[in-house]
């Protein structure tokens, strides 16, 4: 008997050739999709399209600066610690990544993470502002790269950071601050606390230290009357002629109070090139000092302005200027003229050896007028003796006369004598009275002179006992010569002669005539040559 064949009824026939076409669909669906997640694949794969930095992150995505542009751009194929550290300024790289609405399509988002940060543009805070509008903090800052000046309303945790005269840090397009920079104010002056040098250090001149005093002490003494009565002389011009103790006297003022800030600034510390900068370069001397005084860094301060005649000329002799010696002097007005609004204990001091190339009204915005003149022989042997106290004395000087104070005595008696042995100084462009070339500074040079060579001559006496006992002080020395240069073995030699031990040679009055003789004819061309001569005296409208 035949096998019988396996019998399909006709629905299972059909269903199951409609499951293959089902089956063959879906495997054909699958390889078309295969085929665009290759090419998406590969176009995630292929190099970033851009570069840019983030200016503002965003709960799902970030904004970021694409060449001038702001974008907001999704986290793409960031990591949550990579989103968790990325910060503003942070460069990032932008590609093709899948598109969550459209699984066969890409879109544009933040691919990497660039191990860099953009670099921020650099400002000064010109002006801070509250406005009336109840829209908080405006700033004006200037970049100093010719767009003139930003005018930015400030988010309150900028406005915490920032204030008048800081540095300041953009970013780049929206010109947020990102960072403050505390500069040094006085990085371009002379700063310092308490000059150490005492009015006691300053020969002579005792009617300028009274008036210092006058000014400036007694209503520390008094406060209540001086504050009661009317303002202390806070402002003050000395004038004289170079040399004479003008600066000294003002180191001297700021030594005496206590914890006071000396500020010297000269005039070419100040002018800029730049429209304006001179300008601000004093806004900034005043405001600096007198925000140290606000904040209670300092309890005291002085401006010292060197040479104040190069800030404040008279307006008008140079026409052909660029007018900055003409605004900053119009800028020293209008700061003199409010300073009594500033700190109570700040006080400006200007010296000038010309008064009368200083602007009229700038001479008239001071309350004292002071005059600084050269030393006369009571003042000189006031000079001389302090300095005569800061060098060594000759053993031979001091066993002649008797004792150390008695040789330093004589030292001074006679130097003095020997500067005004002579009526005049003869120099090739002419004569001078030699009276006229004592100043204290002159006086300070003669007795750095005259220790220099009692110095001079106690190395060279060690020379010849052995002293230089570093062994490449010792190569250098011979290698080079030096003590063929500096004859330095007879001058031992005639030394020794003379001189048992180092320490007993000392200044003597051959060292300072012989100081006073080598700088006496360059210091009467200088005077010459710079025409100094005393002004007739002129009504100031000034009260001492």
């Amino acid at each position: 008997m035949e096998e019988r064949e396996d019998y399909i009824p006709r629905y299972e026939y059909e269903r199951l050739e409609s499951e293959y076409r089902r089956l063959r669909r879906k495997y054909e669906e699958t390889e078309a999709y295969k085929e665009d997640l290759e090419k998406l694949v590969s176009k995630s794969r292929s190099p970033p399209l851009d570069c840019g930095f983030v200016v503002e992150k965003l709960e799902d995505g970030a904004v970021v600066n694409l060449n001038g542009a702001l974008k907001a751009l999704p986290y793409g194929t960031l990591t949550g610690e990579e989103v968790e550290e990325l910060q503003e300024g942070k460069y990032v790289f932008i590609g093709r990544i899948p598109d969550r609405n459209n699984p066969s399509g890409f879109t544009i988002g933040i691919t990497k993470v660039y191990d860099r940060i953009v670099d921020l543009e650099v400002g000064e805070v010109d002006e801070l502002r509250k406005e009336d509008d109840k829209e908080g903090w405006v700033v004006e800052i200037s970049t100093g790269r010719g767009r003139g000046r930003i005018y930015k309303r400030l988010r309150e945790e900028e406005k915490e950071m920032i204030r008048e005269g800081m540095k300041v840090g953009l970013l780049p397009g929206t010109f947020d601050i990102k960072r403050s920079y505390k500069a040094k104010e006085y990085s371009r002056y002379e700063v310092t606390k308490s000059p150490g040098v005492s009015f006691n250090d300053v020969g002579g001149l005792k009617e300028v230290k009274q008036e210092l005093i006058k000014s400036i002490i007694l209503p520390m003494v008094n406060p209540d009357d001086y504050s009661k009565y009317g303002e202390s002389s806070r402002r003050i011009l000395m004038y004289g002629p170079p040399g004479c103790g003008k600066t000294m006297c003002g180191k001297a003022l700021a030594s005496a109070l206590p914890n006071c800030e000396f500020i010297k600034v000269g005039a070419g510390e100040l002018f800029s090139m730049w429209l304006g900068e001179s300008e601000k370069n004093v806004r900034m001397v005043f405001k600096a000092a007198n925000d140290r005084l606000e904040e209670g860094e300092n309890d005291y301060g002085v401006i010292f302005f060197d040479e104040i005649d190069a800030l404040a000329q008279e307006r008008g002799m140079y026409t052909g200027s660029s007018g900055a010696p003409e605004r900053v002097t119009g800028q020293l007005l209008d700061i003199l003229d409010g300073f009594h609004a500033l700190h109570p204990h700040l006080t400006v001091i200007g010296a000038t050896n010309r008064l009368h190339l200083i602007d009229s009204a700038f001479r008239s915005r001071f309350d004292k007028i002071i005059e600084v003149p050269k030393p006369d022989r009571e003042a000189v042997h006031s000079i001389t003796s302090i300095y005569a106290e800061k060098v060594p004395i000759d053993h031979y000087l001091i066993k002649e006369k008797g004792g150390e104070e008695e040789a330093r005595t004589y030292l001074v008696k006679e130097i003095a004598s020997y500067m005004y042995s002579d009526t005049y100084v003869e120099t090739e462009i002419g004569k001078i009275k030699r009276e006229e070339t004592i100043t204290g500074r002159f006086i300070a040079q003669i007795f750095g002179y005259a220790r220099d060579k009692a110095l001079e001559e106690r190395t060279m006496l060690m020379l010849k006992k052995g002293a230089i006992s570093n062994e490449e002080l010792r190569e250098m020395w011979d290698k080079e010569g030096i003590a063929e240069i500096l004859d330095a073995g007879s001058k031992a030699e005639d030394l020794r002669k003379r001189y048992k031990h180092v320490e007993e040679i000392g200044v003597n009055m051959r060292h300072l005539k012989e100081g006073f003789d080598k700088f006496v004819q360059r210091r009467a061309e200088e005077i010459l040559v710079s025409g100094y001569e005393e002004m007739p005296e002129e009504e100031t409208g000034m009260h001492f």
